[in-house]
């Protein structure tokens, strides 16, 4: 008969691997890094991919730069029960996914590349923005590089580019500026937009030509008018966004929050 002891445990996974050896299963594991991808989004993703591989989540927690989100999840091929769990781990350049599952040694080999397969595909086939709101004002911002390729590396730069749309199905016209749009991180530390003329320097001509057209300057909204472009920050695990819009009539500013 064998014997298991826990003492306390830092890294969740280590913890469920334990369990796991004391519960006599084989278990299987798979690490995936994302330079450049924000834990917020790989978290979307890995849930995407447990729910692509047929296993139902029990538990889902979203990750911090000081605790990663955790995925736990269960599958029954007939009259086995397959467990997984998943982590998403803030990093300084990115995130980092990281699974195990249980189950019988033979059925469950193909975990790893099962996993790293179905995140593949949950990666090309991102759900596209959502549509805006047929009535107000209707904010939505992206942190990610899904349309940004014009051949920059974001991860060398520590950028993390920001898609940003604005959609005012309202008949009053609206003042954005770059300068009113942050992020902010759980703890509450607060990026604004960079610049483009700070980055030049890192850039070829062609490609601050090309950036230089995509970020968002400062401009009116008009009323039934979509703003869209793009800002860059800091690269950082953001949780939320605040953008303030000044009512052109009124003058006065009106703030949306976003959660990630």
């Amino acid at each position: 008969m064998r014997s298991c002891t826990h003492g306390s445990r830092v890294a969740v996974l280590v913890l469920f691997a334990a369990l796991l050896s004391c519960s006599g299963y084989v278990a299987r594991y798979v690490r995936i890094q994302q330079k450049g991808m924000t834990c917020v989004e790989a978290q979307h993703l890995a849930i995407e991919t447990v729910r692509r591989m047929n296993y139902t989540i029990s538990e889902a927690t979203k990750p911090s730069p000081n605790a990663p989100g955790v995925i736990v999840a269960e599958r029954q091929d007939g009259g086995t029960k397959h467990s997984m769990m998943v982590s998403v781990f803030c990093t300084s350049q990115g995130a980092e996914i990281e699974a195990k599952t249980e189950g019988g040694a033979v059925a469950q080999l193909s975990f790893p590349s099962e996993f790293r397969r179905s995140f593949e595909t949950a990666v090309a086939n991102q759900a596209p923005p959502r549509k805006a709101a047929e009535t107000g004002v209707d904010v939505l911002l992206t942190p990610g590089r899904a349309g940004t390729d014009i051949g920059v590396d974001w991860t060398a730069l520590s950028v993390l580019p920001v898609n940003i749309r604005i959609t005012n199905q309202t008949a009053r016209a609206y003042r954005f500026e770059s300068n009113r749009v942050e992020l902010r991180t759980a703890s509450g530390e607060r990026a604004v937009p960079l610049s483009v003329g700070s980055l030049t320097r890192n850039l070829t001509p062609e490609q601050a030509a090309k950036l230089r057209q995509m970020v968002l300057g400062d401009r009116d909204i008009a009323a039934h008018e979509t703003l869209a472009g793009l800002l860059l920050f800091p690269f950082n695990a953001y949780a939320r966004a605040r953008v303030e819009l000044v009512d052109r009539l009124s003058e006065e500013s009106e703030g949306f929050s976003i959660e990630f």
